[in-house]
């Protein structure tokens, strides 16, 4: 088993905390792997404010989640090269601090 540590946009990260989400959408160039662990660590900034100059600074939350199953692209719509994860959720830690 690999654990992945992925950066998390933060609407992403309340979606799977909250069990809204369950699944992944990556570029799999990580070779990821059914019962491969991924850690998604959440960011203060989205990967889009971040292109445009915002630093990468993490917030100290994470969940733990096992890969359950892997559709790969090129697939209903998904390109070559991308996955969709099914996880399901082994921890979710929240830090209590207030953002910078």
């Amino acid at each position: 088993m690999t654990t992945h540590e992925l950066k998390t946009d933060p609407v992403v990260f309340q979606a799977v905390a909250s069990g809204l989400k369950s699944y992944e959408i990556r570029l799999n160039d990580r070779n990821f792997r059914v019962g491969d662990r991924i850690l998604l660590c959440e960011t203060y900034h989205t990967g889009e404010d971040m292109k445009h100059g915002a630093p990468l600074k993490y917030t100290g939350n994470k969940i733990a989640a096992d890969i359950r199953h892997i559709l790969h692209g090129p697939i209903y719509g998904l390109m070559e090269g991308w996955c969709i994860l099914s996880i399901g959720l082994v921890l979710i830690h929240i830090e209590r601090v207030q953002p910078c």
